[in-house]
């Protein structure tokens, strides 16, 4: 494996060719759009332009690519024998974005200042930039989670990051609302297939790698993400009560023969489970029991095995109790957990309520 100036070369440009390839093929079926930058703002038919963006799903890429490096250098062979190398195409870091186009830049300056207010008060970006690390037990470098704000000339900009992945959210070219999620560090997803490319074997779930080989699932994971955070922003447009959207929550419930209590907001325990349910950064890859525990029993990272295992036990009875009222979802084949659209609407209103003075709910009651 080997990277030459001829690798560089095409993944600088890579971005600007999908841009101008989807471009040439919107003109080819005669579909009428209007681009700004690397930006659609008007389509005429936008369910089949997107059918045409969702074939790039289902290219070569290794085939397209090694044809771009020949194409650049077309002695690459001849220098290369006898040695018969090949390139191992790898995506470093990708950005997946999905636009949500408004009819005018005015309807999307309406709702933008909730957008925001949703992701710097139930996202935990009370500050300008906040950072939060925390450390593991061997002193090894701390995973990072950071939730950042700027204002940049096109408008605002909220991220949320961890182990250097993200996902943000920004108004762009006027009437578009763009959420991007970045991915770096693909070891934190996982693809369904054969260990060690070992067709022999069965398929099971994998750390994801960076060739080119799982760019769909990362394509679909990072979709995936945009989906929850965009459902997450919806959220905060709930035009129900909050009697409405928490009370059934609030409430016993019988699932499986078996009564879990219901949730009580104002209550310490429960307040910060329902802070670490609408957390931007889980929006991301979803939450383990671990990262559940810790959040909601810090001191159990300083204690014994024994210990832990009993905090775990915890953690569990917990996660039950929120799968059985609907907030969260278990992801297939994976001890991951992701908020359900209740879940969101639950947490997202209950937080942005709690942020708020008396004199605000009054004002915004009357």
């Amino acid at each position: 494996m080997f990277v030459s100036r001829v690798g560089r070369r095409l993944i600088f440009s890579f971005v600007s060719m999908v841009v101008i390839g989807w471009s040439r093929q919107l003109q080819k079926q005669g579909i009428d759009y209007v681009k700004d930058g690397n930006c659609f703002v008007r389509i005429e038919d936008i369910a089949a332009a997107q059918v045409l963006l969702h074939e790039q799903l289902k290219t070569d890429w290794a085939k397209l690519l090694n044809g771009l490096a020949l194409g650049s250098c077309p002695a690459l062979s001849q220098i290369l024998r006898p040695l018969g190398a090949e390139y191992y195409w790898s995506a470093d870091e990708t950005e997946w974005a999905t636009d949500i186009m408004f009819k005018s830049v005015e309807a999307l300056e309406e709702l933008f200042p909730s957008f925001v207010h949703h992701a710097m008060r139930v996202c935990d970006s009370s500050s300008v930039m906040k950072y939060l690390g925390r450390r593991n037990l061997a002193g090894a470098a701390p995973d990072e989670v950071i939730s950042d704000y700027r204002r940049r000339y096109e408008g605002i900009r909220v991220k949320h990051s961890v182990n250097y992945n993200s996902v943000k959210m920004y108004n762009k070219s006027g009437s578009l609302l763009r959420i991007e999620t970045t991915i770096n560090n693909t070891r934190d997803f996982k693809v369904f297939r054969s260990p060690n490319d070992d067709e022999g074997k069965p398929a099971s779930w994998q750390k994801m790698r960076k060739g080119v080989s799982d760019l769909h699932r990362r394509c679909e994971v990072s979709q995936q993400c945009n989906d929850r955070y965009g459902d997450a922003l919806a959220a905060a447009q709930v035009e129900e009560k909050l009697k409405e959207v928490v009370s059934s929550a609030c409430n016993k419930v019988v699932k499986e023969g078996k009564r879990y209590r219901g949730l009580n907001p104002w209550q310490q325990d429960d307040y910060q489970m329902l802070m670490f349910l609408s957390k931007g950064e889980n929006a991301i890859n979803g939450f383990r029991n671990h990262d559940l525990r810790k959040w909601l029993y810090r001191e159990s990272e300083q204690s014994g095995k024994d210990q832990q295992k009993k905090y775990s036990g915890r953690t569990t009875r917990r996660i039950k109790m929120l799968r059985a009222h609907g907030l969260i979802r278990k992801v297939p084949r994976a001890n991951r957990y992701v908020l359900t659209e209740k879940g969101q609407k639950f947490s997202c209103s209950l937080m942005t309520a709690s942020a708020l003075d008396i004199k605000a709910l009054t004002e915004m009651a009357a």
